[in-house]
Order: structure tokens, then sequence, then C-alpha cells
């Protein structure tokens, strides 16, 4: 929301590694029902309340869930004052609050190694968990290839290794190693790589690597002409 009060709280909110909410520097302590609710609105943004309570209560009918949303709502305006927006038929958090997870691109899957809200298994925390890892793995391999664009070869590696690592049938992760190594004039490893990379798609998935994967190897920059997969 715009336009807030400079003097009121201000809010920070965790979300990886676990729930954690601090006003004005402050450990707040919620009950499991609020925590989900303001970890809703930071994931999805603004709702309408009719459309968070059949998410957040999804085995009620729709009057409890409403009737629950609205104890929720009433619970957390004494508990943290100031985190929800004024009140309305559209449920948001205030503009004083920060979250972590607004700060994670390009740092490796699930912010620093760190999963999002672990321990918890609703199935809109699970599709967000899902959301959150693929973006910060499409960051670290966006950062991989200037990387490798610009020849910092090191940090281009270990980058596209951590987003392979934390995913490793995720295919375009290998394209970067495999680029990053023969940039490098690594060829025996490019080649290793991919053995690995065909190997675990074959066992995992039962498919062979894509053209866009092979043709890394097929015609690489600055490498002879001789050099093939037939050997791999």
């Amino acid at each position: 929301m715009d336009g807030t009060d400079a003097s009121g709280p201000t809010f920070e909110l965790r979300l990886l590694g676990g729930f954690a909410l601090r006003r004005s520097a402050r450990p707040l302590v919620l009950p499991e029902s609020l925590q989900r609710l303001i970890a809703y609105l930071a994931l999805r943004g603004p709702a309408p309340r009719r459309t968070a309570a059949g998410v957040l209560w999804p085995s009620t009918s729709d009057g409890r869930a409403m009737a629950s949303m609205r104890t929720a709502v009433w619970r957390l305006g004494r508990a943290a004052h100031g985190l929800l927006a004024p009140p309305s038929d559209v449920l948001a958090l205030c503009g004083e609050v920060t979250v972590d997870v607004a700060a994670i691109d390009g740092r490796p899957a699930g912010g620093a190694g760190l999963e999002l809200l672990p321990g918890w298994y609703d199935d809109w925390v699970i599709m967000d968990r899902e959301r959150l890892r693929h973006r910060c793995l499409r960051a670290m391999e966006a950062v991989a290839e200037t990387a490798i664009d610009e020849g910092r070869l090191a940090t281009a590696l270990d980058l596209a290794l951590a987003a392979a690592a934390a995913d490793p049938l995720r295919e375009s992760a290998h394209r970067l190693v495999i680029r990053a190594l023969l940039a490098d004039g690594n060829v025996g490893a490019a080649r290793r790589h991919f053995g690995f990379v065909r190997d675990i798609l074959r066992e995992q998935l039962g498919i062979a690597p894509s053209a866009q994967l092979t043709a890394l190897l097929d015609r690489p920059a600055g490498m002879r002409h001789d050099v093939s997969l037939k050997a791999v």
C-alpha cells in the first residue's frame, strides 16, 4: 500500500528456513493460523477475503472458512497492529513489510540453500515452494550465462554446477556447465559431464540429451572439427 505513515511500525518477515516476524526489530510470536494468513498474503499478494479463506481453510464449508478468516483478521489486528492494510473486501499486507523472498534472485535455489516454509505441507505452499525454486534456478542460470559471456568462467561454473546440483534433471543448467568448461578449454571435463548427464537422463527419465546439449560438443567453438560424442 502506498502512502503509509512513516511513524508507524515496520515489519520484517522471514519465510525462508521457517516463519519469523519482527516488528520494529522485536520478534512476534503468533499462532499457526495467523502465520499462514501472513505467509499467504506475502507470497500471493492482495487477495479477496473469500478466496483467501477458501485456500487457508479448504476442508470446511464456505461459511465456516469465512468465520475463521474474520477471527484470524481480528486476532492479527490485535497481535500485530498495522501489519494488514486498512479493512476492506481485499486483504493485503501494509507497505511497511519487508519479505526475504523478495531478495533471492541470483542466490542458490531456495534462497542460499534455505527452503520456503519447511514443514508446511499445504497445497499452496508446495506450489509456491516449487515456483520459488524455479525462479532461483532461472536467476542463477542468467547470472552464469552473463559470466560466461564476460569471461568470468570460475563464477559461471560455480553457479551452473550449483543449479545442476539443485535439480540434476535440469538440462539448461547442464548446458551452462558444459559451456563454461569448454570456454575454459576443459574439453575432457566437458565430455565427462555430458556422459554424466546422458546417463542420468536415461536412468531417471528414459530419454536422451536434447539436440541443444549434444550440439555443444558436436561443434564447440575453438575445438578441432573431429571432436564428437561418439567416443563418450
